[in-house]
């Protein structure tokens, strides 16, 4: 078996599952780290167990292969391009750019190089989505026409955070990318057109919006919501009597899909820990259309990770594709379509009105 050098950038909580991942992998030998200030990447990398490094020690080292960036949002495009150029593959997290233009060169520079770029859309490897794109792609509830996601939490980032300081639409490309992204793939569609509207903050010491309401158009004519408050979750103090999710499901936290077809129809539900399939059937025998639930699954807790927010999964599965050879599984291009979707519904918010792909397209065209 080939195994394969890599090297973490940024090792704070994010870089740490990175970590994890790549150390229970059988396709990597030697974990590099990083971080920008000398005495932290020294210590951090000691407590993580891995060779602590300096940008240009990665950049040249030929023997590294793969470069997880887990950076500060700002530097995660200059980062991804160094490694490109440098012949390295990159599995860089989302925000991919912090605007389209930035968003724009890094793909520039992917097709340049050729080479492996991976953004952490770590949903795709999540059993819970895995199960709807399955059940859509088997036809089970015919054409999907309607999707809608319900995200309800508790203010989770904290006075003076770097999260609570990032501004305007923050929230849509550093967190419901992901579940915009999911909406494409179930769709399999690109999106036609968006509307989205903020209702004024609630949460007063935020920078960035506190709410999102999302309306996107798909070609073909489906339609997807994403309902999004970050406050009506009730404040999350453990419990240790009672387990996370049970305590949480009851109290305002959210997260669910309804993906509706023509034949049937599909619900997540993170903190129930259930997917359930409807179908839907119709005749002359009946006096209006039926709809019965015909499959259910739930899972463990010891599985949550797994089933709605796969990092490992995702992580493990790069390295052993950079190892093996193959390309990603979720091409940049496919990656860069959500943050068109991301970027669209942001400046439909800041200048309240329809947002079209086309217009979207026109705008990379002049960059």
């Amino acid at each position: 078996m080939k195994k394969i050098n890599v090297a973490v950038i940024g090792l704070g909580g994010m870089g740490k599952t990175h970590v994890e991942a790549a150390k229970s992998s059988p396709f990597v030998e030697r974990i590099y780290g990083f971080e920008p200030d000398e005495q932290r990447r020294k210590s951090r990398a000691a407590e993580l167990g891995v060779i602590p490094a300096t940008m240009a020690e990665i950049m040249d080292n030929p023997d590294i292969a793969l470069v997880y960036i887990a950076s500060i949002n700002e530097v995660h495009v200059p980062q991804a391009i160094l490694a490109l150029r440098s012949g390295k593959a990159v599995l860089c997290e989302k925000p991919m750019g912090l605007s389209l233009q930035e968003a724009a060169s890094l793909i520039k520079v992917q097709q340049e190089t050729s080479g492996f770029l991976q953004i952490g859309f770590e949903l795709h490897y999540s059993r819970l989505y895995q199960n709807v794109k399955q059940w859509i792609d088997d036809g089970l509830i015919g054409k999907p026409v309607l999707n809608e996601c319900r995200y309800f939490c508790s203010e989770a980032h904290r006075k003076n955070s770097w999260r609570s300081q990032g501004r305007g639409s923050f929230l849509i490309p550093e967190k419901l990318s992901h579940y915009l992204d999911l909406q494409r793939w179930f769709f399999n569609a690109e999106f036609e057109s968006v509307y989205s509207l903020s209702a004024p903050k609630v949460v007063s010491y935020f920078q960035h919006r506190d709410n999102h309401q999302i309306t996107s158009k798909y070609c073909g004519g489906a339609v997807a919501t994403l309902n999004f408050i970050m406050y009506i979750g009730e404040t999350y103090k453990r419990d240790p009597k009672r387990e996370m999710l049970e305590q949480q499901s009851d109290d305002g936290h959210f997260l669910q899909y309804h993906i509706c077809g023509t034949k049937g129809a599909i619900e997540t539900d993170v903190f129930k820990r259930r997917l359930r399939r409807w179908e839907f059937v119709d005749g002359p025998e009946y006096d209006c259309m039926q709809s019965r639930i015909v499959e259910s699954i739930s899972f463990e807790p010891e599985d949550d990770q797994a089933w709605f927010h796969n990092t490992a999964g995702q992580n493990l599965r790069i390295a052993e594709l950079v190892a093996k050879g193959m390309p990603p599984e979720v091409s940049a291009q496919d990656a860069f379509e959500t943050m068109k979707l991301c970027f669209a519904a942001e400046l439909s918010e800041d200048e309240n009105r329809i947002v079209t792909r086309a217009e979207i397209d026109d705008m990379l065209q002049t960059c």
